[in-house]
């Protein structure tokens, strides 16, 4: 229960981190057609900012509204929002809100879209606090909100009774805009998302036109999951306390593989400063001795293994090629078998008998604490991490305090 404690305690001390302020460097759009650089804010917004928080080089921070500004980017990854006026219905859109009222949720006003697509003709998102996505289309300075809408149905006569219809209006929305560019038959089924909106407005740009270029949001690779490999070597240490009669006998160090999957997981109010570290992993606990007692020679040779699921929380150093982290968290260690055996002879013996279960397989199931340091440059990450005490033995009369080392070294697939 206190490694659950102790883990509780380094993720809540992990997001109060998270909600610090993150300033880098952008650009404020202003109204008079002007522009202001200085720090935004950024909080990579998975729902549309109401506000930022703007300050200007050696200045103080000041609050914008999409009213009080054109639009601002952000220099890291070009990401641009621009203000646009719009009526936008943010209706939770599920049976159980939809069935108890007919009312729809609207919003009026200046909303800050980002721009998926720019060019002669943009593609614009805003993402509400339900995290629906709402498409828009600008073209000449005109907007077209693409609409996509859920209704329940509760009229007993009809054959979607007690269900919800999606009326697509967004399709014949498209056909107006691109016209005879796109043959109408492209839109009949085409699904409400970035890709294939964006799809059917590259084909309309290069047709109505010809030669304009247009560009596309920056995937940023600084906030995406990433999913890659990692292995390495866990030298343990071994120390047996207590009145079983394995607690006579001294064990070394001993070097374990360690190898596995790793998924890391930004958290998004703070890029990939702070993020999830998911391991799912193989490696083992081993230990040998050999000693006397009672007159009796014990041979011990354990090499337990386990599939461990380990997840930690990480900060990145956010600046340069080599960026250092460090991380805490706890692993989940269940065990699949493995080499447990203890052999007992008489001193001038030399018969030697069958083994005998030392361990009696182990804890079946184990939380160990770990926390790590290493260094990360592009998709190669080298760490040395350090797990804590903890007890492998299932008797009462054995407590057992196995300690590790790890280097590892990880590398991003994708």
């Amino acid at each position: 229960m206190k490694s659950l404690y102790l883990t509780c305690a380094c993720l809540l001390a992990a997001l109060s981190l998270a909600a610090q302020q993150n300033f880098i460097p952008g650009t404020l759009l202003l109204r008079n057609g002007d522009s202001i650089r200085g720090l935004i804010d950024y909080r990579k917004w998975d729902v549309s900012p109401l506000q930022i928080v703007f300050r200007e080089n050696g200045g103080t921070e000041k609050n914008y509204k999409p009213g009080d500004i054109k639009g601002f980017r952000v220099a890291e990854n070009e990401e641009l929002h621009l203000s646009i006026s719009a009526v936008l219905d943010v209706t939770n859109e599920t049976v159980n809100e939809l069935s108890a009222s007919s009312a729809r949720d609207t919003i009026t006003g200046e909303h800050f879209f980002r721009v998926m697509m720019d060019g002669p003709v943009k593609l614009l998102l805003y993402t509400d606090r339900n995290s629906r996505e709402h498409y828009a289309v600008m073209e000449n300075g005109d907007v077209t909100q693409l609409v996509k809408k859920e209704v329940f149905i509760d009229n007993p006569e009809s054959v979607d009774y007690h269900k919800l219809k999606t009326h697509n209006f967004y399709r014949q929305q498209l056909v107006n805009i691109v016209g005879k560019c796109v043959p109408e038959h492209k839109m009949l089924r085409m699904d409400y998302s970035e890709k294939a909106i964006r799809k059917v407005l590259q084909q309309y740009v290069a047709c109505r036109y010809p030669g304009e270029q247009v560009t596309f949001r920056k995937e940023d690779r600084q906030t995406r999951a990433t999913l890659g490999v990692m292995g390495g070597g866990s030298l343990n240490f071994t120390r047996f306390t207590g009145s079983h009669p394995l607690a006579n006998g001294k064990y070394g160090g001993k070097i374990s593989p360690v190898l596995g999957l790793f998924l890391d997981i930004p958290i998004s109010r703070n890029r990939q400063k702070f993020s999830w570290n998911n391991e799912v992993v193989y490696t083992s606990r081993a230990m040998a001795s050999n000693f006397m007692r009672n007159g009796l020679n014990y041979s011990v040779d354990v090499d337990l293994q386990y599939i461990q699921v380990q997840t930690m929380v990480k900060y990145t150093y956010p600046k340069g090629n080599l960026r250092p982290y460090v991380n805490a968290g706890v692993a989940g260690a269940i065990s699949i078998g493995g080499k447990d055996e203890l052999r007992r002879t008489g001193e001038f013996n030399s018969y030697i008998p069958p083994a005998e279960k030392a361990l009696d397989g182990g804890r079946e199931f184990m939380l160990p604490l770990m926390a790590g340091v290493g260094v990360r440059y592009n998709k190669l990450h080298a760490e040395a991490r350090f797990v804590l005490p903890h007890n492998i033995s299932p008797f009462l009369a054995l407590d057992s305090q196995i300690t590790g080392v790890q280097l590892l070294v990880r590398y991003t697939l994708f």
